[in-house]
C-alpha cells in the first residue's frame, strides 16, 4: 500500500507536468487585461512610457503633455502640460523621467534637463552642453530603451549618443576612449559627470553606428548594442563591467552592410528600407520582481513597396521577445508576437509582469477611445 501511494504521487506529479507544458504561444502567458477609457487629450501612440508606484505616465507627443493614469482605478487622474514659452517654458521637450510625482525631469533641445512639478511648473534647469562633443542632445524615451535610469542612490543615468555620430571608418579604440556612452547626473549636487566606463573593443567588430538600449538592476546598468548581441553589465561605480553575448535564435540577421554602404544619394525612404532589411534591437527591460530580462527585437524583413517606411518605423507589424535569466542572462524562451497586434516600443514592467499594448493601428480590435493593456506573466518559465 505504501509503495502504491508513492507511485501514485509521482504519477500525479508527472501528469500535472504533462498538462502544463511550456507553451510556444505568447498569448498563453497573458494573465490580465486592462481597458482604460481615454479622451482626445491622451493619444493612443507615445514615445515615452514610465510606470511608478501604481501610476502610468504616458507622453502625448502632439500635445506635449503627460497623462497620469491611476492603474488601481483605470482613470486619468492628471494631465501635465509641458509649456514651451513663458515662465514655465521648456522649449522643445525630448521626453521625461519621473523621479516622484512632484519631480519630473525633462530633457530639452536647449541642452538642459529641466525640472517641473506635477502641475508643470518650472523648478530648475541643469545645463549639460559642455558634455556634448558633437552637439548631440540627450533624451528620455522608452522608445529603443532610451529612458533615463535611476539607481535609487541619488544618481540618474542618461544615454549619451556621441558614438552614434562617429562615422564607421573613424570607429577605433581612440574613439571609444574619447566618447563615453553614459552621462550621470547627481541629484544631490545638481551636477553632471562622465563615468570612467568606456565601451570595450569588441564592439568595433560591427563597424556601424554605436548606440545602446539601457535598463537597470539593483546594482548595475545593462546596455544592449542596438545592432548586435553585444551586452554590457556596468557596475554603479562606473568602472567595473562584464561583457556578455545574448543568445537568440530569432535575432540572427545582424549586418553592418547598410552602415558601410554609400547612402548619400538615396532618399529617406530608400535608406529606411535598407536599414530594416536586417535585424535590430528595439530595447530591453529588466523585471526586478521576477529577475528576468526582456529583449525586444526586429528580425529583419523587406518593407513592401506600398508601405510608408516612416510609418513602418513607428509601428512595425510585429516584434520579438527574448526572455533571459536575470542571474546569468542565459536564454530561457523566445516568442514572435502576432502581426499587426501590439505596438512596438510600448512596454512597461510592474508587479504583475510585462505589459504590452494591443493597439496596433492595423489591429481590427483597435479603438482609439480606449487604452488596452495585456499583462504577461513569464515567471513560470524559470
Amino acid at each position: 500500500m505504501k509503495y502504491f501511494l508513492i507511485v501514485f504521487v509521482f504519477a500525479s506529479l508527472f501528469s500535472c507536468a504533462e498538462k502544463n507544458p511550456m507553451s510556444d504561444n505568447p498569448l498563453d502567458y497573458i494573465s490580465d487585461t486592462t481597458t482604460i477609457s481615454i479622451d482626445p487629450k491622451t493619444e493612443p501612440y507615445t514615445r515615452v512610457i514610465q510606470y511608478l508606484n501604481g501610476d502610468l505616465y504616458w507622453w502625448n507627443p502632439n500635445r506635449e503633455s503627460i497623462s497620469v493614469i491611476d492603474l488601481s482605478t483605470n482613470q486619468v487622474k492628471n494631465t501635465i502640460k509641458m509649456e514651451r514659452n513663458g515662465p514655465n517654458g521648456l522649449g522643445k521637450p525630448l521626453g521625461f523621467f519621473v523621479l516622484n510625482p512632484d519631480s519630473i525631469y525633462v530633457p530639452t533641445m536647449a541642452y538642459k534637463i529641466s525640472l517641473i512639478n506635477s502641475q508643470g511648473l518650472w523648478q530648475a534647469d541643469y545645463d549639460y552642453f559642455d558634455y556634448s562633443p558633437f552637439g548631440e542632445m540627450v533624451a528620455s524615451m522608452s522608445r529603443y530603451s532610451n529612458l533615463i535610469q535611476n539607481n535609487n542612490q541619488g544618481v540618474l543615468y542618461l544615454n549619451l549618443p556621441s558614438l552614434q555620430y562617429v562615422a564607421p571608418p573613424d570607429l577605433n579604440e581612440d574613439a571609444l576612449n574619447k566618447y563615453p556612452p553614459i552621462l550621470s547626473f547627481n541629484l544631490f549636487q545638481g551636477s553632471f559627470e562622465i563615468p570612467k566606463f568606456r565601451v570595450p573593443l569588441a564592439i568595433l567588430e560591427h563597424k556601424d553606428f554605436i548606440n545602446f538600449g539601457l535598463t537597470i538592476t539593483s546594482n548595475s546598468l545593462l546596455l544592449l548594442h542596438n545592432q548586435s548581441n553585444n551586452f554590457l553589465e556596468v557596475e554603479f561605480n562606473g568602472i567595473d563591467y562584464k561583457e556578455h553575448n545574448l543568445q537568440s535564435e530569432l535575432l540572427e540577421n545582424f549586418s553592418n552592410e547598410y552602415f558601410n554602404s554609400p547612402r548619400d544619394f538615396l532618399s529617406i525612404e530608400e535608406n529606411m528600407k535598407g536599414l530594416y532589411k536586417t535585424a535590430t534591437n528595439f530595447g530591453i527591460s529588466y523585471d526586478p520582481h521576477r529577475q528576468l530580462l526582456y529583449r525586444f527585437g526586429w528580425p529583419g524583413e523587406e518593407i513592401p513597396k506600398d508601405v510608408d517606411p516612416m510609418q513602418f518605423s513607428s509601428t512595425p507589424p510585429y516584434f520579438t521577445i527574448s526572455i533571459y535569466e536575470g542571474a546569468d542572462f542565459s536564454l530561457i524562451k523566445e516568442f514572435t508576437l502576432p502581426r499587426n497586434t501590439y505596438l512596438a516600443h510600448h512596454y512597461f514592467v510592474n508587479e504583475k509582469g510585462l505589459n504590452l499594448f494591443p493597439m496596433h493601428p492595423e489591429n481590427p480590435a483597435f479603438n482609439e477611445d480606449e487604452m488596452v493593456i495585456h499583462t504577461f506573466d513569464f515567471s513560470g518559465l524559470k
